[in-house]
């Protein structure tokens, strides 16, 4: 009965401390040339982009294509023009992503409802450590007549669950980019 309850407060801990599978906590900041002219910008073509992943080359092209496609809809959607012959501005975009770890202190693990069962001390520091793979995403647009950079976006996000956010690539990446690309054009 005792190694029962044991088992039981483990698994209500595990579950207490288990982040969501595939959290999409984004973080997204943006700038801007505050002396461009955004209202002239209609067609857009797309220049050189970057994605590197530690993918099987066939995932990392799935990837690229969403990444692409959800941008094109994006910019489609704010009335702009896919136009490789004569376009005002040229988007790109650098992405990519590494295996990450955090490591914090562990909370008590004394279950309330438990009075009598607690993990006791065990010695030393105890601590949880969360893994995750960051992915980072650099897009840009360049006034096409001057060459120059003039909105730039970074974003960031902790993926939890890779193998899911694959089975859902095209809705994460929408989500993704739509956080990403709220801000352009800039409203002055």
């Amino acid at each position: 009965m005792a190694g029962r309850r044991l088992a039981l407060t483990f698994l209500f801990c595990v579950i207490a401390l288990h982040t969501p599978g595939n959290a999409l906590a984004q973080n997204v900041k943006s700038t801007y040339d505050k002396t461009a002219n955004f209202k002239k910008l209609k067609k857009y073509k797309w220049g050189s982009n970057y994605l590197l992943t530690r993918q099987r080359p066939e995932d990392q092209a799935r990837i690229n294509l969403a990444i692409v496609d959800s941008i094109n809809r994006d910019l489609q959607a704010g009335g702009f023009v896919m136009d490789q012959e004569t376009p005002d501005f040229i988007i790109i975009y650098e992405a990519g992503s590494l295996p990450k770890s955090d490591v914090g202190p562990q909370r008590d693990l004394t279950v309330t409802d438990m009075v009598n069962y607690s993990w006791g001390n065990l010695g030393g520091i105890t601590s949880d450590v969360w893994a995750y793979s960051l992915a980072k995403m650099k897009i840009t647009v360049t006034d096409a007549t001057t060459k120059t950079p003039i909105w730039v976006a970074l974003a960031s996000m902790r993926i939890h669950n890779p193998n899911k956010l694959m089975e859902n690539l095209k809705q994460s990446v929408d989500k993704y980019i739509q956080k990403t690309m709220k801000d352009f054009p800039p409203k002055k």
